[in-house]
C-alpha cells in the first residue's frame, strides 16, 4: 500500500474520533489526535495557543511520514490547517485523504454533544454552546475535495466507506484551496 495521509476534519460531536480510532486499529497506522497534542487546555486558551498545537501535530504528522510510516490525524482542521497537511503529503509523495465528517440533522448533533459532555465529566469537553462558537471559524469544506460522512448515517455504512477511501489508490479529488493564503504556524488568523 502506497504511502497515505488520512485526516479526519470536522466540529466536535461529528463522529470523526470514533471512525478514526477503528480506521487505526483496522490498518494499523499511528493515530494523532489533536487532543492528545492540546494536553490540558488553559482557560486562557486563544489562536496563538491553538496555532501552536497545530503546529506541533502537523510536525509530528511530518516525522511519521519521512520515516515512511502511514498516519491518520485527527483534529477539527479548521482551514488553513488542511492546505498545511495537503502540502506535507504532496512533498512526501503519500496520498492523501482528506474525510470530513459532520451531522446534517442539528437537533441530533447536540443531542449527542449534550450526552458526550455529561458522560465524559472533563472540563475539555468541548459544549454545544462552544462548538457553536468555534463553529463560526470552520471553512466549509468544498465538493470533491473531501469525503463527506454525515454522522446520521449508521456506523458501519459510513465506517465501510471510509475505509474504501483511505486505502483506494484511485480516488480524484480536486485540490484544497482557501481565499487567503497560507501561512505556517498561522491556522487561525
Amino acid at each position: 500500500m502506497e504511502l497515505t495521509l488520512v485526516i479526519f476534519s470536522g466540529l466536535p460531536g461529528t463522529g470523526k474520533s470514533t471512525l478514526a480510532d477503528r480506521l487505526a486499529r483496522k490498518l494499523c497506522w499511528p493515530l494523532l489526535r489533536m487532543d492528545d497534542v492540546a494536553g490540558n487546555i488553559p482557560s486562557t486558551a486563544d489562536f496563538r495557543f491553538w496555532d501552536e498545537k497545530v503546529e506541533v501535530l502537523m510536525t509530528i504528522i511530518e516525522a511519521q511520514l519521512e520515516l515512511g510510516i502511514s498516519v491518520i490525524a485527527d483534529s477539527v482542521f479548521m482551514g488553513t490547517d488542511r492546505i498545511h497537511a495537503q502540502e506535507i503529503a504532496r512533498k512526501h509523495k503519500a496520498l492523501f485523504r482528506p474525510i470530513y465528517c459532520f451531522v446534517s440533522d442539528e437537533i441530533l448533533w447536540e443531542k449527542r454533544v449534550t450526552q458526550r459532555v455529561e458522560s465524559l465529566k472533563h472540563p475539555d469537553a468541548a459544549t454545544w454552546d462552544r462548538i457553536q462558537h468555534q463553529r463560526q471559524w470552520f471553512a466549509p469544506w468544498q465538493e470533491n475535495t473531501a469525503l463527506f460522512v454525515d454522522a446520521i448515517n449508521p456506523f458501519e455504512k459510513s465506517y465501510a466507506k471510509v475505509l474504501k477511501f483511505a486505502t483506494s489508490q484511485n480516488e480524484v479529488l480536486k485540490p484544497i484551496k482557501m481565499p487567503t493564503p497560507f501561512i505556517k504556524g498561522s491556522y487561525h488568523a
